[in-house]
């Protein structure tokens, strides 16, 4: 269970803010809620009267915006949905934020196994209410697909060698939590391990397929002239998000927004993180 205070230290605040371009009563849409950092950030500045909607499948920050509407009341919306299904709030926004990293909160507190520091059930959904867990994605998935994943998705150099191990250990006993698939890698290197565990959670949750029909949808659901600034954490979303801004609204960021070194030193979660942005064009 997480506490009503989040620990989770939001990356690029002051460049999203910039970006975003925040005015006095606008409507902001945070597609990716999680300990509302963020979502703080912009309320603070488009107070008195400006409005954030904000999104998350993960049902357990809910308390972390119930706390945030005791600061904010009246101003904040939050709804349990992933972002592909952001059509469904029916409003229009003049700015969307997607951070498309993984909270601290759930890194550490889950209890579902996205985290190799801890020995937690190898489950890995954000919503734990569908969907194949990363236990059973191990347990049943055929050795083709497992060596796509930790290829493309973990850009591993051994990745033939890690399925051959994984398919011979689930031939033995189950695969069911993290210890389990730890000790099949045979390390507990985190430079290793922090990229397979990104692949298993990015494929259990279908990641890569639901950022590009939210990226459709946030274009669709901006006002004329608004903002979409998208952080990204990994070579494959930033591509999915270079191109879709290239192609479909006006580019504001020529290259991607990296943390300064100093917010890397205080913040060593933000190194790999990626920020861009784009208007949408009135013609």
């Amino acid at each position: 269970m997480m506490d009503k205070t989040s620990k989770h230290i939001p990356v690029l605040v002051q460049e999203t803010l910039g970006y975003l371009q925040l005015g006095n009563g606008g409507t902001y849409l945070d597609c990716t809620f999680g300990g509302g950092g963020h979502s703080r950030e912009i309320l603070r500045r488009i107070e008195p009267d400006g409005h954030v909607y904000a999104l998350d499948r993960d049902g357990t920050v809910a308390p972390f915006a119930e706390e945030l509407s005791r600061e904010f009341p009246d101003r904040l919306k939050l709804f349990n949905l992933a972002y592909d299904r952001l059509d469904e709030l029916d409003a229009k926004f003049d700015g969307i934020l997607f951070d498309l990293g993984i909270s601290s909160d759930q890194l550490e507190a889950s209890g579902r196994g996205f985290s190799f520091s801890r020995n937690e059930p190898l489950d890995m959904r954000f919503d734990e209410r569908s969907g194949q867990n990363a236990s059973q994605l191990l347990m049943q998935t055929g050795a083709e697909r497992l060596e796509r994943i930790f290829r493309d998705l973990a850009e591993d150099r051994q990745y033939r060698s890690l399925v051959r191990k994984i398919v011979d250990a689930r031939r033995r006993e189950p695969i069911r939590t993290t210890n389990d698939f730890m000790r099949i890698v045979g390390t507990t290197q985190p430079s290793v391990l922090a990229p397979l565990f990104q692949a298993l959670r990015i494929e259990v949750n279908d990641e890569l397929h639901t950022l590009k029909i939210g990226l459709e949808k946030a274009a669709a659901a901006l006002k004329d002239g608004g903002r979409l600034v998208v952080i990204s954490f990994h070579s494959l979303e930033d591509r999915i998000v270079k191109e879709f801004m290239r192609e479909n609204m006006t580019v504001v960021t020529k290259k991607p927004v990296i943390p300064s070194l100093e917010e890397q030193r205080s913040n060593p979660r933000s190194r790999s993180a990626k920020l861009r942005s784009a208007i949408k064009s009135t013609n």
